[in-house]
C-alpha cells in the first residue's frame, strides 16, 4: 500500500522515549482499538495504541455514521444480532450524548401490503429498542400521516404511497473514535509503522517501530497483543508473519454528498433487492446518500464509475423528482467493511465479529469483522477476557471529548 493512501504525519518529533513497555499493546486505532484502550484504562491496565495513521483515520471515518440495531436484520432473520445492536445503541446514547442524535427514519412503502409489513416489522424493532435515553419529544414513530408524507418532495412522482417511521441514532464516527481514545490513558503511538516483531517461546515479545514523523526508531514490549486492524488484517499477517490464510472478506460501500434539498427533513431508508438499504440522510447541512456494495481486495480502493452509476440509477428509480445527475457531488467516500470469511455473496455475510486467539502466538488476539454499533460491547468482553475483571462502568461512564468542546448535543 502506498504512503499516499495515508495522511501525512504532523511536523515535529514524538516526545515518547525509544523503548516502552505496557501490559497490552493494541495495533489499530480505529473504533475497536480505541474502545479497547478505554476498557483497559477503566480496569487500571496499562496499554499502548499503535497506528500507521491517526486515531479514527481509516475505515472508522467512512461508516454509515449510524449507531443502530440493523433494520436489515429484520429481513435476514438475525434477531439476536439486531437486539444486541439495539441494546448497544442505548449505551452509546448514555455515554456519548454529545456525539449522538436521535432521528425518526422514514421507510417508505410501495403498496398497502408492504406498508403493513413495515409497520409490523418496525413495530417490533422499536419495541425491542424502546430504551432510548434522551429521545426528543417532538419525534414521532410509526405510521407517517399522509399530509406529512406529501410535504417531503421525495414523495412526489416516485413509487411510494406512504412511510413508517422508526428510531435510530446518528453519530459522528471519527469524533466518537477519538473520544474513546481520549477517554483512555493509552500511550499513543500514532503515525508509527510496525516493522517487525521479536518472538519468544510463548508468543510475541517486542515490536520494532519507525516513527513516520522523523524516521526515528522505537521498541514496544508487551505481555498481551491485540490486532484490531480492520480490513488490513490479512495483509499485515502476511507481511509480518508470512501467513497466507484469508480470515476476512471485504465489502465496500460508497456514499455521495449533495447540497441540502429544501423539504427533505427526515432521513429515509429505502428497501432494495438482496437485503440492501438505500439511505438518503440530511445531515450537517448536506444530503448524504448510499450505499452500493461490492467485494474488494484491500482497505483502500477507489470508487468505480460503475458504483456511482448504480447508486444514481437507484436514486432516479426511487426518487425521480430530484435531478440527481445534474446535482453537483460535493464529496464522496468509500468505506470498507471487514466481514468474517465465508462462502456466498458478501451481502449475506454476518456483520458479527470474531475474537481469534492466534494458534502460534498465544498472547495475540485478532479482532475480525465487527461494526461500529457493537464495538464497545465486543471490546468490553475482550478486556474482561484479557484481565479477568468485568467493569460495569463501561456502560455508564461518559466519554471525554477529544477536542474539549462544550458539553452539548449537536
Amino acid at each position: 500500500m502506498s504512503d499516499a493512501a495515508w495522511p501525512a504525519p504532523p511536523q515535529g518529533p514524538c516526545a515518547l522515549p525509544p523503548r516502552l513497555e505496557v501490559e497490552v499493546a493494541i495495533l489499530g486505532a480505529g473504533i475497536h482499538g480505541a474502545a479497547l484502550a478505554r476498557e483497559l484504562t477503566l480496569r487500571g491496565v496499562s496499554c499502548a495504541l499503535v497506528d500507521r495513521g491517526e486515531v479514527g483515520g481509516g475505515t472508522s471515518q467512512w461508516s454509515s455514521q449510524l449507531l443502530h440495531g440493523g433494520i436489515r436484520y429484520m429481513l435476514t432473520g438475525d434477531i439476536r444480532q439486531m437486539r444486541e445492536g439495539l441494546a448497544e445503541r442505548a449505551t452509546w446514547a448514555r455515554i456519548a450524548p454529545r456525539r449522538c442524535r436521535w432521528e425518526a427514519f422514514w421507510m417508505p412503502h410501495r403498496s398497502r401490503l408492504e406498508g403493513l409489513a413495515h409497520r409490523v416489522g418496525i413495530g417490533l424493532y422499536d419495541f425491542w429498542g424502546s430504551e432510548r435515553p434522551g429521545w426528543p419529544a417532538d419525534l414521532r414513530l410509526g405510521r407517517v400521516s399522509r399530509p406529512d408524507f406529501l410535504i417531503d418532495p421525495r414523495a412526489t412522482l416516485g413509487p411510494f404511497r406512504g412511510a413508517t417511521a422508526y428510531a435510530d441514532l446518528m453519530t459522528w464516527d471519527r469524533d466518537l473514535t477519538k473520544d474513546l481514545a481520549a477517554s483512555s490513558e493509552a500511550l499513543l503511538l500514532d503515525f508509527h509503522e510496525a516493522e517487525r516483531f521479536d518472538q519468544g517461546s510463548d508468543g510475541l515479545k517486542l515490536l520494532h517501530l519507525v516513527d513516520r514523523r522523523d524516521g526515528s526508531l522505537r521498541q514496544l514490549a508487551a505481555r498481551r497483543w491485540v490486532f484490531a486492524l480492520g480490513p488490513w488484517t490479512d495483509g499485515a499477517m502476511a507481511r509480518w508473519f508470512g501467513e497466507s490464510r484469508k480470515r476476512l472478506r471485504l465489502s465496500a460501500g460508497v456514499h455521495l454528498w449533495f447540497d441540502a434539498v429544501p423539504g427533505c427533513e427526515r432521513p429515509w431508508a429505502i428497501r432494495r433487492p438482496k437485503g440492501r438499504i438505500l439511505f438518503v440522510i440530511p445531515r450537517d447541512g448536506m444530503l448524504q446518500v448510499g450505499t452500493t456494495e461490492r467485494e474488494v481486495e484491500d482497505g483502500w480502493v477507489p470508487i468505480l464509475k460503475a458504483e456511482r452509476e448504480e447508486l444514481l440509477d437507484a436514486l432516479e428509480a426511487n426518487l425521480p423528482i430530484l435531478p440527481w445527475r445534474e446535482m453537483p457531488v460535493q464529496a464522496e467516500e468509500l468505506g470498507v467493511r471487514p466481514l468474517v470469511a465465508a462462502r456466498g455473496a458478501t451481502t449475506h455475510l454476518s456483520r458479527e465479529a470474531v475474537l481469534e486467539r492466534h494458534s502460534q502466538f498465544r498472547n495475540l488476539t485478532l479482532v475480525l469483522g465487527g461494526k461500529l454499533t457493537t464495538a464497545r460491547a465486543l471490546m468490553d468482553r475482550l478486556a474482561t477476557d484479557l484481565t479477568g475483571r468485568p467493569c460495569d462502568a463501561s456502560r455508564t461512564a461518559p466519554l471525554r471529548l477529544w477536542d474539549g468542546q462544550p458539553a452539548q448535543i449537536r
